[in-house]
């Protein structure tokens, strides 16, 4: 199956990424089925869905003669068999867990078509866990998204050792045909690779709090302020490259990764912090859980959300502006 002989895909998870995922399908055209395990899960994905519809109208990137006719391509169910009957696509979004991923692929082995590509948006496993338990491995690839997908165009194509090079052809194309920018990974890695290096950000960031160098509120001002704004327009290798005279060498190697330099002296928290262990990560996130927790009481965060998303499509206005 090519790209372009995909027209109606199922959403198996409706929660915060999948009905992200529906809000883009349908906008392309597509006919979409939502599944999930309640009428309840069901009611606040639609909601999800109108707001998210909403903020691409205020935004001018649709009319509301765009998004009647979106909604009327969505459709949603508790039952998994009639979801994704027939489909061309199954974009998965269960809970980050390898049990519950193999048992969802399973029931997608026995119900979706046999040539339906089964793509999983897991933002770290590893599709080769959970492709083994399919009859079709070959059609099971990881396309995972940076949220909320309806907006950010980042999506990692990560195939497992069984994906077939033609299921990783036609998921890119397809996420390309969706407005997206797919990169595929050229080896499999927990974490793919956007939240691999995100990773880096989070503990250290951990790290900063734990051993009160800095509140949750500073760091994200320093960093949304300083690199954050580079980051958006370049990524980290052209950032590191104009930093210095010296290039990447200078900024990445030299500079920040050569202990043995007789001016890099360790600052005294350096010298006294504990060991990281992930029982202290653990502690250090409750401390900026409550920070987060204090900072945020009495907001609207469903209003932020919102404000997030407005942001987003106006920074990605002005990459596109060039």
């Amino acid at each position: 199956m090519s790209a372009s002989d995909i027209s109606k895909v199922a959403c198996v998870g409706g929660g915060t990424i999948g009905f992200s995922w529906a809000v883009l399908f349908a906008q392309h055209g597509l006919q979409v089925n939502i599944y999930d395990i309640s009428q309840a899960a069901l009611d606040w994905t639609m909601r999800e869905i109108g707001s998210a519809y909403s903020t691409l109208v205020e935004a001018g990137l649709m009319t509301e003669a765009d998004v009647a006719a979106a909604q009327s391509r969505i459709a949603i169910t508790t039952d998994l068999a009639a979801a994704v009957n027939d489909v061309d696509f199954v974009q998965e979004s269960g809970p980050e867990r390898y049990r519950i991923k193999r048992e969802i692929y399973r029931e997608l082995d026995q119900l979706a078509h046999p040539d339906a590509i089964l793509a999983s948006s897991t933002s770290a496993m590893l599709m080769t866990e959970i492709q083994a338990a399919t009859t079709r491995p070959e059609r099971c690839v990881v396309a995972h998204p940076y949220n909320p997908p309806h907006i950010v165009p980042s999506v990692e194509i990560v195939p497992g050792e069984a994906t077939s090079a033609e299921t990783v052809e036609a998921t890119r194309d397809f996420m390309t045909r969706m407005g997206r920018a797919p990169v595929v990974a050229r080896k499999e890695c927990r974490g793919h690779i956007v939240n691999h290096m995100q990773a880096a950000i989070y503990r250290e960031a951990l790290w900063l709090v734990g051993n009160g160098v800095a509140t949750v509120d500073e760091i994200d001002l320093a960093f949304k302020t300083g690199p954050g704004l580079r980051l958006a327009l370049m990524g980290p290798f052209a950032v590191g490259m104009l930093t210095s005279p010296g290039g990447l060498q200078d900024t990445f190697v030299d500079r920040k990764l050569d202990h043995s330099q007789e001016d890099d002296i360790p600052s005294r928290v350096e010298r006294e912090a504990p060991p990281r262990t992930p029982e202290l990560a653990r502690e250090w996130a409750k401390i900026c859980t409550a920070q987060m927790e204090a900072a945020l009481m009495g907001s609207d965060r469903e209003q932020i959300k919102r404000w997030r998303d407005r942001k987003l499509l106006q920074i990605l206005e002005v990459i596109a502006s060039d």
